[in-house]
């Protein structure tokens, strides 16, 4: 049986805004670089045999964090990036309704088949997402691998391996430095826990005890 190890990368400045981020490549905060130092001591233990990331700067960089104590290098796939939010991309969630009243209507209706402005959908996040894992699964077969992804791409993951509508999505936490744990087999598929951000405490920040 292998094992993934799904995290969501540590805070960026437009997370702590609650601002689309998408294709948006900006680095990790202070508070995120702190986040991904949590995970890397969490995991630090793990016999991670790869650390996967999509190329985007706040994935990459978690990624490097958490791959340094195994001297492993990132593996970059671009199909884990972001869902491309396209002309929202930067624009504040509460924002929205009044800035693209109709639009934003039917996408929150049927995020799955109503695609950003200049964007996607989230079936073609789906899509590509489902390329990445399905090849670091039979890269993978019997072994842990980490994979650092973006908020929408673990849910719309997550959605997929439950056998939850992607449009349900909203109902999976998904919080900046998170860990999912997924076992699988060629047959199965299994998540063994969800947004788990227990190594956030400030004891595993700061070291204290």
């Amino acid at each position: 049986m292998g094992k993934i190890i799904l995290v969501r990368h540590g805070e960026v400045s437009w997370n702590a805004r609650a601002c689309y981020t998408g294709w948006t490549d900006l680095a990790l905060t202070d508070k995120g670089i702190q986040q991904a130092q949590a995970i890397a001591k969490r995991l630090r233990r793990e016999p991670l045999e790869a650390v996967y990331s999509s190329d985007l700067q706040r994935a990459s960089a978690t990624a490097e964090v958490i791959a340094a104590p195994h001297d492993l290098t990132v593996v970059i796939d671009t199909d884990l990036r972001e869902l491309n939010y396209g002309e929202w991309e930067g624009v504040a969630e509460v924002d929205l309704p009044v800035r693209s009243p109709d639009l934003y209507a039917a996408w929150s209706a049927d995020p799955a088949g109503v695609a950003t402005p200049g964007g996607e959908s989230f079936t073609q996040l789906r899509d590509r997402a489902l390329g990445a894992f399905d090849r670091i699964m039979a890269r993978h077969p019997d072994s842990t691998v980490a994979v650092v992804g973006h908020k929408s791409v673990n849910r719309t993951m997550l959605c997929h391996w439950l056998a939850v509508g992607v449009n349900r999505y909203k109902r999976i936490g998904q919080d900046n430095a998170a860990v999912n744990v997924i076992a699988f087999t060629p047959d199965r598929v299994q998540v063994e826990s969800v947004n788990d951000t227990c190594h956030l405490s400030h004891a595993l920040i700061t070291g204290e005890v």
